[in-house]
């Protein structure tokens, strides 16, 4: 039982550790009462130092609600905001939402996704770690369908569509012969896939160095 519990930690969060592990493992927990004593001395115990160690333990053994669900959240929200501020000014609350919007927008979809890669490469270590991965069904469909190719692929083919939208741009650019063009909202949504695209690569290609320790790099 020890063994499948794959305890990891030695401070004050071992405790919630072998708890966590042991109902992950599917293994049988009884409560046993114990006795304590009164202290002799002054408790080394302090209520924030050791409070944090807690939390901090629980955030970093959920990457899904620590990386992935925000990352989706301000990756999706993101892009919608650049789709419908992408033809012109959006009015929304009374007023017109503009070039500025679609920055922040950029921003936020940016940041989100590279949290969520974040949130793939913790789930895959867990994988190779034998942390929790075994009982995720989604991360192991994920893991049979991952390659480096077509994680490639994806990234690639995100980036030539941002490269294709700032190629049209350039052309009108060409057309006024160098001179003042107002095509900010078509480059910055180019320069968004840009980045994401190659944020993708990448990220393929760590994943597939974190599949290298498990002897699986596809």
């Amino acid at each position: 039982a020890y063994e499948r519990m794959h305890l990891r930690t030695g401070g004050m969060e071992f405790a919630s550790e072998m708890v966590i592990n042991a109902a992950k493992a599917g293994l049988k927990i009884t409560e046993r009462p114990i006795a304590y004593h009164p202290r002799i001395g002054e408790s080394k115990l302090n209520t924030l130092r050791d409070g944090w160690r807690h939390l901090r333990f629980l955030l970093l053994y959920s990457p899904t609600h620590l990386f992935l669900l925000p990352g989706l959240l301000f990756t999706l929200s993101g892009m919608l905001a650049l789709s419908v501020l992408l033809p012109g000014p959006f009015p929304l609350f009374g007023h017109a939402w503009d070039v500025h919007a679609m920055v922040l927008a950029s921003l936020v979809t940016m940041v989100g996704y590279q949290v969520v890669m974040l949130g793939l490469f913790a789930r895959f270590y867990s994988l190779t770690e034998h942390l929790d991965g075994e009982r995720d069904r989604l991360l192991v469909a994920l893991d049979r369908v991952f390659t480096l190719e077509r994680g490639l692929l994806l990234g690639g083919g995100i980036t030539v569509l941002g490269l294709t939208m700032d190629g049209f741009v350039f052309a009108r650019w060409l057309a006024v012969h160098l001179g003042p063009l107002n095509e900010v909202r078509p480059a910055l949504y180019a320069t968004t896939l840009i980045a994401l695209g190659m944020q993708t690569i990448f990220g393929a290609f760590f994943l597939s160095l974190l599949r290298i320790r498990k002897g699986q790099v596809k």
